[in-house]
């Protein structure tokens, strides 16, 4: 049986090489370092190009530590149906159009059929009321809904809890 799947959004990767002080930041670098060394093994891990280009953007400390690490990692293509997807999140009010970003990460792992996102980023990806929007989304183009959670949300096996693929809503 295949690995669940996980989608790493840009907050997972810059958290996980995050190097500052402010406290709340440091909590989320040991709370996703965790979830990468005990339980990223148990999924089939992606990203896609959007990842690596907000990687790419601007200057930041550790910045080529995070490009090394979305090198090793497998891209999900830019379809017509990811662009798609994305253009109703912004015509719905699911994301802004400010954040062009999120609703492409947000839609590759919808228009791939990927069980997780994973993300800190709770304004626009990991939350409940984008959950609803987005299964809203899913369902009327009959895909399997991502579930959006952070490293604290997700299922882990250290807990004893079952990883398994996402079912297919009807």
């Amino acid at each position: 049986m295949d690995k669940p799947s996980v989608y790493l959004d840009t907050t997972i990767i810059s958290a996980y090489w995050y190097e500052g002080a402010d406290v709340s930041s440091l909590a989320r670098r040991l709370k996703t370092r965790e979830w990468w060394e005990e339980e990223s093994g148990h999924f089939s891990v992606w990203i896609a190009v959007v990842t690596v280009d907000e990687l790419r953007a601007g200057r930041f400390p550790r910045q080529a530590d995070c490009l090394t690490m979305v090198r090793r990692l497998r891209v999900l293509p830019t379809t017509r149906l990811v662009r798609d997807i994305a253009a109703e999140l912004f015509d719905k009010g699911v994301i802004p159009r400010s954040k062009q970003g999120d609703a492409f990460q947000m839609a590759a792992s919808a228009a791939h059929e990927i069980d997780y996102l994973l993300s800190w980023n709770y304004a626009h990806l990991a939350n409940p009321i984008a959950q609803a929007q987005l299964e809203q989304i899913c369902r009327a183009r009959g895909l399997r809904v991502p579930l959006l959670v952070s490293p604290e949300q997700i299922p882990q096996v250290r807990f004893g809890q079952t990883i398994r693929r996402l079912k297919r809503h009807d």
